[in-house]
């Protein structure tokens, strides 16, 4: 895997979605390590306090856990909220945490889980946190995209697959609608001169536990297999590290990351049309006004 993963973090504040697990643990730690102030972004807080505890054992390693329902657009206001009455600037946001899910179910608000927890949330995360990352010399978006993005076109007339609903095809949906808004922002952040770029990733096939059901612990021994069969965590958080950090991305912006590299993606993720339809209805789903237009 190419990418200088050496970037001089020191000083940094980065938070990372869903940092109590998996790719994101991964992640935040490897920023930890090169100097940055990590904010953990996660929902439970009683697996966040133990991921902090593993994470902490290290000296030097800098890390503060706050709490956030991606499934909940009350409590993504709360955390920016929170998030602005503590820090000035925000150096990089990791939109890392998702869902896989195994039956049609919905966020607090009423949107389909994939769609509401994967894209939804995070678009209004980064849209609320962009002032503060505009403050910064220059501030880093990263979106967990996926090669499952590829797997169909966006459903404007069905967004939350209340006809016809396949787990699989909800969760690839999402991960269009991530790169969509990472093709959109890029173009809008570019046009008003902006030094905050957005990039997506697929971080790879990885071994997580995203297959496993937190209720009742089902599916654990297809988690199991996936460890000895795909990558690593620490080798999927690669490329979210590499995005965040390194100085030669200065002026990447609106492209699709796999291994550290610059990937083909899907001809319905390059549709600029698309891709700023999404953007305004999800302004008008999150009854959001425009940041960028003020």
């Amino acid at each position: 895997m190419d990418g200088n993963l050496n970037g001089e973090l020191k000083g940094k504040i980065i938070i990372v979605t869903g940092a109590n697990s998996g790719i994101g643990k991964a992640t935040a730690r490897q920023l930890a390590d090169l100097g940055a102030t990590v904010v953990l972004a996660c929902r439970c807080k009683e697996r966040a306090e133990a991921a902090l505890c593993e994470l902490t054992c290290v000296d030097g390693r800098c890390f503060d856990l706050m709490m956030l329902d991606l499934a909940d657009l009350d409590s993504i206001r709360a955390f920016a909220a929170a998030f602005a009455a503590k820090y000035d600037h925000l150096d990089a946001l990791i939109n890392n945490a998702g869902i896989l899910g195994r039956h049609r179910a919905q966020t607090k608000q009423g949107f389909e889980q994939s769609f509401g927890v994967n894209y939804l949330g995070a678009f209004l995360l980064t849209m609320l946190l962009l002032p503060l990352l505009e403050k910064s010399e220059q501030g880093r978006i990263v979106m967990m995209s996926s090669v499952a993005h590829a797997w169909g076109d966006v459903r404007f007339d069905d967004l939350n697959f209340t006809h016809g609903y396949n787990r699989f095809a909800a969760y690839g949906h999402s991960k269009l609608c991530n790169l969509l808004f990472t093709r959109a922002l890029a173009e809008k952040l570019r046009a008003r001169g902006s030094r905050v770029t957005i990039n997506a990733v697929h971080p790879g096939i990885v071994a997580t536990d995203i297959v496993v059901n937190r209720a009742n612990g089902r599916f654990r021994w297809v988690a199991s297999l996936m460890k000895v069969l795909f990558m690593t965590s620490d080798e999927g958080a690669k490329t979210s590290v590499y995005l965040a950090s390194d100085p030669a991305l200065n002026r990447v912006s609106g492209e699709y990351f796999y291994r550290c590299k610059i990937e083909p993606s899907s001809e319905a993720s390059k549709n600029l049309a698309s891709a700023n339809r999404l953007y305004d209805v999800s302004l008008k789903l999150c009854d959001l006004p425009d940041p960028l237009k003020s």
